[in-house]
């Protein structure tokens, strides 16, 4: 039993299909199923059973190998690892980010300041892209890893969720929804709302959240930035719905 035979069977269990799992760990297809086989043979049982022409899932036996050697790969992989970052070989590298303008300003510079305390040597470029943007980058090799709402990430990307985050209504202190208790989209109806443009992921929740139950809202503003409508909401001209990580304490003096 080999590590790079772990690696392609645990590549099929994840993405349940021998060619993604292939193009995933830079392998062809021809060696992951000859690795695969190499195991089932070792290993004396059938790991996989085929649900149609691309599609696999584990057997009782794959489930339990998965949940055995998960593990030992995190292990392997955290050796090697460590052993680069005490050659140095980390600190004098490089890394490319793309990003929103918001998770640059709201999200990023507390652990952009960890990091760089910890990897002054390395090179950090940060990129203001749009949604579609980011993907396009990693797509392309331009950016070595894109941070932006786990809703917008198409099924052959890799992605880990680093940050979850409720969405909240935010109003002048001495608005009328303000003094609620509790507030219901059917409150929130009554009001104009400042919002972001329409393909913000944000927008689209909210769109479908009324739409869902059959309300309507009453746009006063669309503003593109988290910034701009904060202001505006500040200035008592609608209501918003926004990320939490968004509102600074300074903002929660004021709102």
């Amino acid at each position: 039993m080999e590590i790079q035979q772990l690696k392609g069977f645990q590549a099929v269990a994840k993405y349940k299909n021998f060619t993604i799992a292939a193009q995933k760990t830079q392998r062809t297809q021809p060696t992951i199923s000859l690795q695969i086989k190499a195991l089932e043979d070792e290993l004396g049982v059938k790991l996989f059973e085929r649900l149609g022409p691309k599609k696999v899932t584990l057997t009782v036996e794959g489930q339990i190998l998965q949940e055995l050697t998960a593990p030992v790969l995190q292990d392997f992989s955290n050796i090697i690892t460590k052993f680069n970052e005490a050659r140095g070989i980390y600190t004098t590298s490089s890394v490319r980010i793309a990003t929103h303008s918001s998770v640059m300003i709201y999200l990023l510079p507390t652990i952009v300041k960890k990091f760089k305390s910890e990897y002054p040597s390395c090179h950090l470029t940060i990129y203001n892209r749009s949604q579609q943007e980011i993907l396009s980058m990693l797509d392309s090799g331009e950016a070595d890893f894109g941070i932006t709402s786990m809703a917008s990430v198409p099924p052959q990307f890799d992605y880990k969720v680093v940050s979850r985050f409720s969405r909240i209504l935010i109003a002048t202190k001495d608005h009328p929804i303000a003094g609620k208790a509790t507030i219901q989209l059917e409150d929130i109806a009554q009001y104009p709302l400042v919002l972001p443009t329409p393909e913000s992921n944000t927008r689209k929740i909210i769109d479908r959240s009324f739409a869902e139950k059959g309300l309507q809202y009453d746009l006063a503003m669309e503003v593109v930035g988290r910034t701009a409508i904060k202001t505006y909401v500040g200035m008592n001209l609608g209501i918003s719905i926004i990320n939490e990580y968004y509102v600074t304490d300074e903002d929660k003096r004021k709102l």
